[in-house]
């Protein structure tokens, strides 16, 4: 990570910076902006106070091209051309894509900004993407690699759920908790049902484990009960040596780990990596 970016980071001491006008319509938004919803009315409310006592905070950006990309402060940016500022406060920095993204979600996830399907999106692209180290990452963001990894898997669920994260309108142990039912469109009615009905993230868990088992005969064996923590420490391990994220499931009195891949060259690439821990 650039220092002259880490002094940068919430929390750190800033280096001393120049802060300059640039005119609105020179800056372009970062198309790797880990936020990708803003609020109508706070946008407003932002709005408000900008046109009273003007932009306090400079936004952050780097030059391109074809003039300045943001880095941090696309709230900031939006807010003051609605109040009908023509210029804004600037901070130019320089910065690579992995760094211009780190630093944004850093900003973001520090300042709780983010929904859980943002957090996560852009987590991924770090990973997948730009090639950041699991290690650099869960150190800049302060998380576990396998609160890392659980992250992500939110993007597993269906769409229409992930919109109901990202509204608020299920909670994060909700999403992880819909991520133990293996269909999606069942995913998907329990998700409804949480909504409608209020249910707590311990009824969900409690009627994901009723799904799993589902109806058994009387001479069927037990269907194995899995800890969530071995689960998370098995996800963990295999996302530390693979870089991809396990499906972990019961099957009769045993289980199954599946590993997923996009591609040929995906799995050739699993191949390479398992074949490297002889």
């Amino acid at each position: 990570m650039n220092p002259e970016l880490g002094d940068t980071m919430p929390g750190g001491v800033a280096a001393p910076a120049t802060v300059i006008d640039l005119p609105v319509s020179a800056i372009r938004r970062n198309p790797r902006q880990p936020r990708r919803a803003f609020d109508p009315a706070t946008l407003d409310e932002l709005a408000m106070s900008i046109s009273a006592v003007g932009v306090v905070q400079p936004v952050i950006v780097r030059q391109v091209d074809d003039g300045y990309e943001l880095i941090a402060g696309e709230r900031r940016w939006r807010a003051a051309q609605k109040a009908g500022f023509t210029a804004i406060p600037a901070i130019v920095r320089s910065a690579s894509d992995v760094e211009s993204l780190e630093l944004a979600l850093v900003e973001n996830v520090v300042r709780q900004q983010l929904n859980p399907v943002d957090e996560a999106f852009a987590l991924k692209v770090l990973l997948e993407d730009l090639g950041v180290t699991q290690e650099s990452l869960a150190a800049r963001v302060g998380k576990s690699r396998s609160a890392i990894a659980n992250k992500i898997r939110l993007l597993d669920l269906p769409s229409a759920v992930q919109d109901l994260l990202t509204s608020g309108a299920l909670s994060e142990g909700h999403g992880r908790a819909l991520l133990g039912v293996a269909e999606r469109g069942k995913q998907l009615q329990l998700a409804r049902r949480i909504v409608e009905k209020g249910l707590s993230v311990r009824q969900v868990e409690e009627e994901v484990r009723r799904v799993a088992e589902g109806p058994r005969k009387a001479t069927e064996h037990p269907r194995l009960a899995l800890d969530q923590g071995t689960v998370d420490e098995v996800r963990d391990a295999i996302f530390g040596i693979l870089g991809v994220t396990p499906r972990v499931k019961s099957k009769g009195s045993g289980g199954v780990i599946e590993l997923p891949f996009r591609d040929e060259a995906d799995l050739e690439e699993l191949v390479r990596k398992l074949r490297s821990q002889r």
